[in-house]
């Protein structure tokens, strides 16, 4: 089987680091049946260039000046406008198809880019599964009426009679449900994200002063939380050391601003980030919505508690391992500042990471992907 995909090269990103994973998988994998071909595209003008990762995997890399989407939404009255805005990203996912030949597109995400593949898959009539990382309606509830309304156009356009869905949570599926597609979908298979094998330590000293956020500086993380947790840290007497992961701009203002409460660290490759979790005495993950959020199951998995919120995937995978006591509302900063006070320096249960070996380990997860894609292929 053939599997062509997106990918973005972004470390910050949590669906690079899934496909990375799940390419890694393959090529270290037995299945010598399966090949995958990863299309990545650059914002700047660069003959497109392939190069083999090893046996089974492969990525195609192409520049191209890619459209600001926020001048194109502003602009645009139809979704069939902005489709005709990225007529040249659609025909770079086609020319990689048309090239590869694969037996089946499997699209991660729901932005932009996922929808020109998406596209592009329809065209050239091959099968296409969608794995729904990131609600595009919600990562887009703080843009203009307008811009919102077009999004929502584009994320609809994902409704495909017929196609495969694999949602990484219950609530991500229930939200798409009621608020996107306003139907019920009968094709789907819920598959929390995995957490791979370098993460898990033995038992380690917790560093009782170190808070951790790993996080895109975007609304739907709830990046004004952040905000206030450090000036409050801070008027309080500094007790804790605030320390943040993210993409936000040194030139940003608010990255000059907040650099006075807090200790920024530059994004980092995901096996370096185990070492991070390991110096953190908890981590948070205040989003105001996530399909999963695997940075709070990565921490679990280091041995360092986390704490995160309920509108969150991985808040249900919490539950399952019994630790509802760590999923809380962060409606109040003081209130979350002593939940802090009493979670951080504690250590994560062996028998909690034991379980999480059990049902999360890549192998796991990455063989039922395999299963849900040779199905999507033998009934195209």
């Amino acid at each position: 089987m053939k599997v062509l995909t997106n990918i973005r090269f972004a470390q910050t990103a949590g669906i690079a680091q899934v496909v990375f994973a799940f390419m890694d998988f393959i090529e270290k994998s037995k299945k010598n049946n399966i090949t995958v071909t990863a299309v990545n595209i650059m914002n700047q003008k660069k003959e497109a260039y392939r190069k083999k990762c090893g046996e089974r995997t492969t990525t195609i890399t192409a520049g191209v000046k890619v459209p600001n989407i926020v001048d194109i939404v502003n602009k645009a009255r139809t979704l069939g406008q902005v489709e005709k805005k990225f007529e040249k990203i659609i025909k770079i996912y086609q020319k990689a198809i048309q090239e590869e030949k694969p037996d089946v597109v499997l699209v991660n995400g729901t932005y932009f880019m996922p929808w020109c593949l998406l596209i592009a898959a329809q065209r050239q009539g091959v099968p296409a599964v969608l794995h729904y990382h990131g609600v595009l309606t919600k990562e887009t509830q703080g843009w203009k009426k307008h811009q919102r309304n077009l999004f929502l156009q584009m994320e609809k356009s994902f409704d495909k009679r017929g196609m495969l869905y694999i949602f990484p949570s219950k609530i991500t599926k229930r939200i798409v449900e009621q608020d996107v597609f306003c139907r019920r979908i009968r094709k789907y298979v819920i598959l929390p994200n995995p957490v791979s094998d370098h993460f898990f330590a033995r038992k380690i000293k917790r560093k009782n002063k170190n808070i951790g956020i790993i996080s895109r500086w975007t609304r739907v993380k709830n990046v004004d939380f952040c905000e206030k947790l450090a000036e409050f840290n801070h008027k309080t007497g500094a007790k804790f050391v605030v320390n943040i992961i993210t993409d936000l701009d040194k030139e940003n203002k608010k990255y000059r601003k907040l650099s006075k409460f807090v200790k920024f660290h530059k994004p980092t490759s995901n096996k370096k980030l185990a070492s991070f979790y390991r110096n953190m005495g908890v981590v948070i993950s205040p989003s105001h919505f996530e399909t999963y959020g695997n940075v709070a199951k990565e921490a679990l998995a280091s041995g360092t508690p986390a704490i995160v919120n309920p509108n969150m995937g991985v808040a249900e995978t919490f539950r399952g391992l019994g630790l509802n006591d760590w999923v809380v509302d962060f409606d109040s900063v003081k209130s979350v500042y002593t939940k802090i006070e009493t979670v951080i320096g504690q250590t994560v249960e062996e028998n909690v990471k034991k379980e999480m070996k059990k049902l999360y380990m890549p192998n796991k997860i990455f063989n039922k992907i395999i299963s849900i894609l040779n199905n999507a292929k033998s009934v195209a």
